[in-house]
């Protein structure tokens, strides 16, 4: 038996039950704390941080995907897919309080 078709399954699926761990983390804890004070006083800055972190981000993807002859079509799947976690784990960050702990003075907590 090849031990690259026990480890790749192995390594893929607990990769994907760790991302689906994680997010049900962040949305029970964002549905929990629900802290959205700097979104409500910033929500252009909010909106555009979240837009380049999220492209910022994704773009080695496309990189990737180029020097791996990847079609468009596949490329620009992969890129809007990750795109859409980083901006949703940057939003669960926001809404589960993570944020305004590493940020005290930006978020409101400290005057």
């Amino acid at each position: 038996m090849d031990p690259a078709t026990v480890v790749y399954p192995l390594i893929k699926y607990g990769i994907l039950t760790g991302l689906a761990f994680g997010f049900l983390i962040l949305i029970i804890g964002s549905l929990l704390v629900h802290d959205t004070w700097y979104i409500e006083q910033n929500p252009q800055f909010f909106f555009s941080e979240t837009l380049v972190m999220g492209l910022l981000s994704s773009l080695p993807i496309l990189f990737i995907s180029y020097l791996r002859q990847g079609t468009l079509v596949k490329t620009a799947m992969e890129f809007i897919i990750f795109f859409l976690k980083i901006v949703g784990i940057h939003l669960g960050f926001q809404l589960c309080g993570v944020y305004s702990i590493l940020f005290p003075k930006s978020s409101g907590l400290l005057i």
